[in-house]
This record gives C-alpha cells, structure tokens and sequence, in this order.
C-alpha cells in the first residue's frame, strides 16, 4: 500500500470517536454555563433581598435615633419592600456606651430567598 496522493489527515475529515468527544465537550460546556447563570441569578435574588433588608433596618435606625430619648422603646414590626417582607425588632438601652447616649440596635429578618438576618447598632443622644 502505497501512501502517494495522501495530502493530510485534515482533509480526511472527522472520525466518529473525534465527534464524540467534540459533543461531550460541548455539552459540558452547555452544562457549566447553565449552572452558572443559575447560580449568578440566585446570588442576585439574594443580594436583592440583603439590600431591601439593610434598608428596612437603617430606615428604622434612622427614626429611632431621630425620636426624643424618652419615648424610645423595644417593639417589632413587619414592612413589605417589593416581594420581601420584612420584620424588623428594635431594642434601645439606655446609658449604653456612656451615660447620656442611647445604644439602639435594630434587627431584620426576612426568609426569602433565603432565611437571612442582619443587625444594625447606632449610638445616638
């Protein structure tokens, strides 16, 4: 058998085992990128969450530290930002850090997407 009139393998074509792997490839490519956009959606959903959170706590924050010391109190409440619901808990302490200052720290909770929670403390007059 002679060789001659034989220019390249890549003239040749493919062989079915080339194809296959090139398929397996493909699709486990198709694979990670889906998982991938799964995950980053996901990630997204909570960084949505965490940010509506944050907000609910500093707003609650914010009118404490702007409510006249004596008639601050420990009480709780549910707000819905958007599709999250959140329950907040606020508790403020007296002569906390020093006397003549007021340590008030505010809780949020929500459960979607996930059950998260996160705490707020500020020090006011």
């Amino acid at each position: 058998m002679s060789n001659e009139g034989h220019v390249g393998r890549w003239q040749d074509g493919w062989t079915l085992v080339e194809v296959g792997l090139a398929l397996c490839f493909v699709s486990g490519l198709a694979m990670t990128v889906g998982a991938s956009a799964a995950t980053l959606l996901r990630l997204a959903a909570e960084a949505h969450a965490e940010a509506i959170g944050l907000a609910a706590a500093a707003s609650r924050l914010e009118e404490l530290l702007a409510t006249d010391p004596e008639r601050r109190a420990p009480g709780t409440d549910v707000v819905t930002l958007g599709d999250t619901e959140v329950t907040r808990i606020w508790r403020p302490v007296a002569d906390d850090p020093a006397a003549g200052l007021w340590r008030i720290e505010v809780t949020a909770r929500w459960e979607r997407p996930s059950i998260t929670g996160l705490t707020l403390v500020g020090v006011g007059p």
